[in-house]
């Protein structure tokens, strides 16, 4: 008898739920070891209210869970990976070590949602508002976060590598230890957000927003300034051998020597006097 129930249930969590409303998802969980597991991989739950759910390990692969309520819900260690979140509200949930990779998560709201050393290779990001959430050591690699909200977020050794970062807006953040290298970061806020120790070589910073930024022991090597906001940043020892600075500004850097002040101007970096409100031309 008991087999028979179960077998009926396993039959029930295959079929795709739609437009039902649920909190007790154990009842959609296979029974493992004595351990509930839940996999509703490939089911629809677009919409649904799994808010202040305990799901940590659930496998949620290739699910739709465009437009849900996942607000305060335990997701540590879950199977995301492939499925769709865009537009879920997702404010104070906890993603630790959870696996997003090549999620879409287009204008999800993430609000101090926890997602330190999370798996977001290649996802979706774009428009999403991260502000003031845990992503140390997350792994966003080649992901895409163009005019995502990430200000005043821990993203300190985080990986970005080759990450699409156009018009994100990281001010007041914490990048320390990031990896940015072969980032696109063109027209991206950095006012005031601590970029210790960065590796950003190779990125692309036109017209990037950098004023009053901590840049020290950074690697900017071989990346692009052009046109890029310096005023106020912390340049010590920081590295900027090969960059590309045309036009950009630069003014009242605490630890940038003299010898390379020379060396930026040479490669047409402008230095501002914020004393007397003017940009000073220097023509080599």
């Amino acid at each position: 008898m008991i087999d028979k129930e179960f077998g009926l249930e396993v039959q029930r969590q295959k079929q795709p739920i739609v437009c039902k409303r649920t909190r007790d998802f154990s009842k959609l969980a296979k029974i493992s070891d004595q351990r509930i597991i839940g996999d509703l991989s490939g089911q629809d739950l677009s919409g649904q209210d799994l808010s202040d759910q305990d799901l940590s390990g659930f496998n949620f692969k290739n699910a739709d869970l465009s437009g849900a309520d996942l607000s305060e819900a335990n997701l540590n260690l879950a199977n995301l990976s492939g499925a769709n979140l865009s537009l879920a509200y997702m404010r104070g949930t906890n993603l630790i070590s959870a696996n997003l990779s090549g999620a879409e998560l287009i204008s999800t709201e993430l609000l101090g949602a926890e997602l330190c050393s999370a798996d977001l290779r290649g996802a979706d990001l774009s428009g999403v508002n991260l502000r003031s959430a845990g992503l140390s050591g997350t792994n966003l690699s080649n992901a895409n976060l163009s005019c995502a909200e990430l200000s005043r977020a821990d993203i300190s050794g985080a990986n970005l590598k080759n990450a699409f970062l156009r018009g994100a807006d990281f001010s007041g953040a914490n990048l320390i230890s990031v990896d940015m290298s072969n980032a696109y970061l063109s027209v991206t806020n950095f006012k005031a957000a601590y970029l210790i120790s960065a590796n950003l070589s190779g990125a692309y910073l036109r017209a990037a927003y950098l004023k009053n930024a901590n840049l020290r022991d950074a690697n900017l090597i071989d990346a692009n300034l052009n046109n890029a906001d310096l005023r106020g940043t912390i340049l010590k020892r920081t590295k900027l051998s090969r960059a590309k600075v045309k036009q950009a500004l630069f003014g009242e850097n605490s630890g940038l020597s003299g010898e390379m002040k020379f060396n930026l101007i040479q490669r047409g970096a402008i230095f501002e006097d914020l004393s007397n409100r003017r940009a000073v031309y220097y023509v080599i």
